[in-house]
């Protein structure tokens, strides 16, 4: 080998080496970069959700997301607070009350999905709901597809033995239903036959009762001429009427008719719920008795009057059921009258004249308007001087004295200090009694039981005196005799 082509194969040495460890420094670079970005790929997928291909493992995943942030039951409507937008209900799968709260975005629809507002959720209403169980918010609430509602129910029968309800020919079981009266719930027992209701449940159990008409109660009074007939309220079975009875009605209006068998009425009276409405039939009996008030104006002083065979003292007026009366007036001595008075007023005056037996003149019987004259004697409106308490002069004691005769009374008569005797006629004259003199008339003075002597003194006209017994009878005394005769 030459020293040329020597040279010349080492100069080419010298070139190929730093060109192969060029490569394979490459290559090792290549190999762990590869390497580093595949390390860092795997440390990336790890850290994410993996990307899902499947569907059946996306549905999966997703159902156990919801399951951890919604729950959905049944449960029965107790409140809605529209001021803190709260609504109070009953978990009927857990057995518990839940307290919710709905927003703008709530769903609420009624039992065929279409939206409604919360007022028109009503208490006792079943319901199906979805909440949050983390925030207890309400997400959504249908009026239950599941329950079913009679309305107008008016033939349950309660069996509380056998927790059982029967209407119509279907039993249905409970345990604790909620029972709603307008806005409150009330208990089982406190519902009557007449109440008309509106029962809700699932499959053949009940839950809620809602009164939509309730009961009241009728108390009667002033039944006495109605005790032992029949009343009749509204659609209500016949009932006999007793002293005091209290019926119970469901509420409304309604007729209310009695009946005895002689005579019936009707009246319309309004019941309220959860109230008595108290109604007086008094008035649809017989009319009440009206009275009239008759007073006698009889001469001579002391004759008897009979009215209805019945012995009357007639010193004040006598007070008789309107209709027609018997009277008879007698005294020894004078003609008898007898035949019948009409009282049909609420108070008239007869003045009565019997003739003495020889005389042969007839009876005078006339009935006085009481309009005509002043000096009336219905003590009601004549106004009387009280001679108990005034203080007159005495003008003439000897000139009395001389009338009267001390045998014709008692010196020792028995004072009524409760009791007054008025003298009503005649008018205008000096009265004496016993020769005392007392005033001038009308008045009145304490009433003195026993026999006595009345003088009656008036300038222009003749005195007269009468001898009266005064008996001890507990009332007022009327005395009212003739007008003075004049002198001349």
């Amino acid at each position: 080998m030459s020293v040329n082509e020597y040279e010349q194969r080492n100069k080419s040495r010298i070139h190929t080496r730093p060109i192969l460890s060029l490569l394979i420094g490459l290559t090792f670079f290549t190999v762990i970069l590869l390497i580093t970005l595949a390390e860092a790929g795997k440390n990336v997928k790890s850290g994410a959700k993996p990307t899902i291909t499947n569907p059946n493992n996306q549905e999966d995943n997703q159902g156990d997301l919801n399951n951890r942030k919604e729950i959905s039951t049944v449960a029965i409507v107790l409140e809605t607070d529209k001021t803190d937008r709260r609504i109070r209900l009953y978990d009927i799968d857990k057995n518990e009350e839940i307290n919710l709260y709905y927003t703008g975005g709530t769903g609420i629809l009624d039992k065929y999905g279409q939206a409604i507002s919360i007022n028109q959720v009503d208490m006792g209403r079943i319901v199906d709901i979805s909440y949050q169980n983390q925030t207890n918010r309400l997400t959504r609430l249908q009026f239950s597809q599941r329950a079913w509602e009679y309305i107008g129910v008016n033939n349950m029968t309660i069996i509380p033995e056998e927790k059982t309800i029967k209407i119509a020919k279907n039993n249905y079981t409970y345990t604790e239903p909620f029972v709603v009266d307008i806005d409150r719930f009330i208990s089982l027992e406190d519902l009557a036959e007449q109440d008309e209701l509106t029962v809700r449940g699932i499959d053949e159990v009940i839950w809620s009762i809602i009164v939509t008409k309730g009961h009241g109660t009728v108390k009667i009074k002033d039944s006495d001429a109605f005790l032992g007939g029949s009343i009749t309220v509204g659609y209500e079975a016949v009932t006999q009427i007793t002293k005091d009875m209290v019926i119970t009605v469901r509420e409304g209006n309604y007729n209310l008719t009695v009946e005895n068998g002689e005579y019936s009425g009707t009246k319309n009276i309004t019941v309220e719920r959860n109230k008595e409405t108290v109604v007086s039939i008094g008035d649809l009996g017989p009319e009440p008795i009206k009275y009239g008030k008759t007073t006698f104006d009889i001469t001579p002083f002391g004759a008897d009057l009979y009215i209805d065979n019945e012995l009357t003292n007639y010193a004040s007026p006598v007070e008789l059921a309107y209709g027609e009366h018997h009277i008879q007036v007698s005294l020894g001595g004078y003609s008898t009258y007898s035949g019948n008075l009409l009282v049909d007023y609420a108070s008239k005056k007869i003045k009565i004249v019997l003739p003495e037996l020889q005389s042969r003149e007839p009876v005078s019987i006339v009935e006085l308007d009481e309009q005509l004259y002043e000096d009336d004697t219905d003590s009601d409106y004549m106004e009387y001087n009280d001679w108990d308490n005034e203080q007159y002069d005495d003008n003439n004691p000897e000139y009395i004295d001389s009338l009267i005769n001390e045998a014709d009374y008692e010196e020792d008569p028995i004072v009524d200090s409760e009791r007054l005797i008025y003298i009503q006629k005649p008018v205008g004259a000096s009265v004496y009694l016993n020769g005392e003199f007392k005033g001038v008339s009308p008045g009145s003075f304490q009433k003195v039981i026993g026999s006595h002597v009345l003088t009656f003194i008036k300038k222009g006209y003749q005195t007269k005196s009468y001898t009266i017994d005064i008996a001890d009878d507990g009332l007022d005394t009327y005395i009212s005799l003739p007008d003075l005769i004049p002198e001349y």
